[in-house]
């Protein structure tokens, strides 16, 4: 019972983002599919976190504390909050991206690997962040949750945890890609009532919290690094958005038909 109320009342930042997941993804993907990606994102996680605590692959070699035992469930060598957060990521990383990709008038975007490339980078975006401010946990509420072996160039973080993790969005986002591929592209009248206008704000929030918290703690070139990022892609964002709005429905592909080669007649 302990560990119940550790894991899921304890880190309730945790079951908090999974709660708003859970709703979003369940109006968008529908109850079925969320839970394939629920239960995929967890497998991938639980391998991929036990992989790099005993053989530092994908991510290198970490560890984490072992004070926690007994107070939060583990799976393996890892505490459960940790796999469950995956889902999490890859789905508001798409969800995002997808929005940016599309721009606030559509639900698709004109090709799609062009929301796929976003939800990757997005995805990984907030791990930037998040890993360097977690590493910091002793500090604030997170605690101590985990300590690499090595020195890294990214406040601390090894880069093969960076390019690690990268291969773990492209199969998070990838699968998010595939369940919605059948998804139709609608138009949407109000930028305010975009389906995954939510997702963006939610991962904005989390960006935003996280280099607030590195600053309080007088990191500021962790909470400053998450400013540089985060203003040139919002002026970005802002102009191709704004460059979008003469697009009318019609003049979008459809998200079936873009997929299918187009037929060329050749010769008289």
């Amino acid at each position: 019972m302990t560990e119940i109320y550790g894991t899921f009342v304890g880190r309730w930042y945790v079951t908090l983002l999974g709660l708003i997941f859970l709703w979003r993804a369940g109006r968008q993907l529908g109850w079925r599919k969320t839970l394939v990606y629920l239960v995929a994102s967890l497998g991938v996680g639980i391998l991929a976190e036990n992989g790099s605590v005993h053989f530092g692959f994908p991510y290198t070699g970490y560890s984490f504390n072992p004070a926690l035992r007994g107070h939060e469930i583990f799976v393996g060598s890892v505490p459960l909050m940790v796999p469950m957060s995956y889902g999490f990521l890859g789905y508001f990383g798409f969800a995002a991206g997808r929005m940016v990709a599309s721009g606030p008038g559509r639900t698709w975007a004109a090709r799609w690997w062009q929301e796929y490339l976003l939800g990757v980078v997005l995805a990984v975006w907030g791990l930037w962040i998040f890993d360097p401010v977690a590493r910091l946990g002793d500090r604030w509420l997170l605690g101590e949750l985990f300590r690499y072996r090595g020195p890294g160039f990214w406040f601390g973080l090894p880069f093969g945890s960076q390019v690690g993790f990268t291969g773990t969005a492209v199969i998070l986002v990838g699968l998010l890609v595939r369940l919605t591929r059948d998804d139709p592209d609608l138009a949407v009248d109000r930028w305010t009532r975009h389906p995954q206008l939510v997702a963006l704000v939610v991962w904005n929030l989390q960006i935003a919290v996280l280099a607030g918290v590195a600053i309080w703690l007088g990191f500021d070139n962790i909470g400053g690094s998450a400013l540089v990022l985060w203003v040139p892609a919002a002026a970005v964002t802002a102009v191709l958005w704004s460059s979008q709005r003469h697009l009318a429905g019609a003049d979008r592909p459809d998200p079936v038909a873009r997929a299918e080669p187009v037929p060329v007649e050749v010769g008289a």
